[in-house]
């Protein structure tokens, strides 16, 4: 077998590219002040000239290549190795360049400096109040604004005492950018190392985390909205809230001030607050039931949700599983409607059935649930039991005590055959073991049924736990 370049990190490169990022590449490589290399120019043109050579084996084999690039002369496997070398590196510098370029405001405090160090006065003057208007234009008051607002600042002070001028000196604008950057960059650390610590056990020393809380309580957080977005999603995560209170401070001041966040930073914190209900949720905090559907209604209005505009399958049944135990059946058939398409195409026609399945039973309309529960089949086993368990409760509350026989009884060895993690097997097997017992225990036995409750409200994991006590509650 010939060998290939795939594993270049040129070609990945290449292969993230644009047709409009491989034109200015190819302008770049063209030009003597960024590339004097004829082998890497012709390189680049046979990686990217077309019938998809970046993504064909047969066309990146080295020998094939180098016939391209140096026809007629003998492989040189050192020689082809310096010009993929060289392509690398003009390739990163374009990419660095290019990304430079993105940034008026970097280039303008650049050139400042840069003209400033020639002592040309006129113009630094000019280039530094370009980039005071590109500054003040910026929609985004995050602490990469502010950061680039303390550079500013710390210019104009140097330009000031460069060229010797009467202006006011900027300490306290420098001191003050400086310390709100600071401030909200150390509460966005603190938020992801506490969060971290608590899913994944892991210990990390958090140093003037006291201090920072202390001083950010002190100030006027209305006039600094962003530092009070990140000090309110840190108290969501120390605080033992049982009420939501704290959650609904971060959502209104997110849906007021969301927009002063980069995208980036808006999704993180509206994904975060939902993991923050979610795991209130599982405590059985009722308020954080409401709380969670307000802020998928937000991710969704911000668009921050989906990625690469799909919506992952453990979130579309997330929003469906809150939306149902508040009984929004109208906002969650629209969901339905409008989102399923976001969803995976190999995943998207069963993952529907499931959540109309389950719109329908909750609102009684056991005729149109169980034919979409029956044609239901997940590859992923706790998706599939998930299904199963929705029919299971159908036949018992139907009274079809044949069919929830045959259906525990069908559970209860895909349970065995399966490789399912600790966590779901037993809770699984405890919906099998109690709706049998259930189901087989007479009305009247109140000494068996009170037995049953008690191991009911012991167990957990227990999805279905409320479900079960309210069956009891019924016998």
């Amino acid at each position: 077998m010939e060998t290939t370049v795939e594993k270049n990190p040129l070609i990945p490169i290449l292969r993230s590219f644009t047709k409009a990022d491989s034109r200015r590449l190819g302008k770049w490589l063209e030009s003597p002040a960024h590339n004097q290399r004829d082998d890497v120019r012709v390189l680049f043109a046979y990686l990217v000239g077309g019938q998809d050579r970046l993504y064909k084996t047969s066309s990146l084999t080295k020998m094939r290549i180098w016939k391209r690039i140096f026809p007629g002369e003998s492989f040189d496997d050192a020689r082809l190795r310096q010009t993929f070398h060289w392509a690398l590196k003009a390739t990163e510098a374009f990419l660095a360049y290019d990304y430079w370029c993105r940034n008026e405001f970097h280039q303008q405090l650049a050139l400042t400096k840069e003209l400033r160090r020639r002592n040309i006065a006129g113009p630094a003057a000019r280039s530094l109040k370009k980039a005071e208007q590109l500054q003040e234009v910026v929609g985004i008051k995050n602490e990469t604004h502010l950061r680039d607002q303390y550079l500013l600042e710390l210019e104009k002070d140097e330009h000031r005492i460069y060229y010797q001028l009467l202006d006011k000196p900027r300490f306290q604008e420098i001191a003050d950018t400086l310390d709100y950057t600071y401030l909200i960059e150390k509460l966005k650390a603190s938020w992801n190392m506490l969060y971290h610590q608590r899913v994944y056990k892991t210990a990390f020393d958090v140093k003037f985390l006291d201090e920072v809380v202390s001083y950010v309580e002190r100030i006027n957080l209305d006039e600094h909205p962003v530092i009070a977005i990140h000090y309110y999603g840190y108290l969501g995560l120390v605080e033992d809230d049982a009420s939501g209170k704290t959650i609904a401070l971060l959502r209104d001041a997110v849906e007021k001030h969301g927009d002063l966040l980069s995208p980036t930073d808006l999704r993180y914190v509206i994904l975060m607050a939902i993991n923050l209900c979610i795991s209130n949720m599982n405590q059985g905090r009722e308020p954080y039931i409401r709380e969670s559907f307000e802020w998928y209604k937000l991710g969704f209005a911000k668009d921050v949700i989906t990625e690469n505009n799909l919506l992952t399958r453990a979130t579309y049944l997330n929003v469906i599983t809150i939306v149902l135990r508040l009984k929004e059946y109208a906002w969650a058939s629209q969901f339905i409607e409008e989102q399923s398409s976001q969803l995976e195409e190999d995943i998207r026609e069963n993952t529907e059935r499931f959540a109309r399945a389950r719109l329908a039973y909750e609102q009684g309309d056991y005729n149109n649930s169980m034919p979409l529960l029956v044609q239901v089949d997940f590859k992923h086993p706790v998706y599939n039991l998930m299904a199963k368990t929705l029919l299971l409760k159908i036949y018992f509350e139907l009274d079809e005590f044949d069919a929830l026989d045959s259906q525990l009884d069908s559970m209860a060895t895909y349970i065995r055959r399966k490789q399912l993690s600790d966590l779901h097997k037993n809770n699984f097997s405890s919906i099998v073991r109690y709706t049998r017992q259930l189901s087989r225990t007479g009305r009247g036995n109140q000494k068996k049924l009170a037995d049953l409750r008690q191991k009911v409200e012991a167990t957990s994991p227990l999805t279905e736990k409320k479900w079960l006590l309210e069956q009891l509650d019924k016998r």
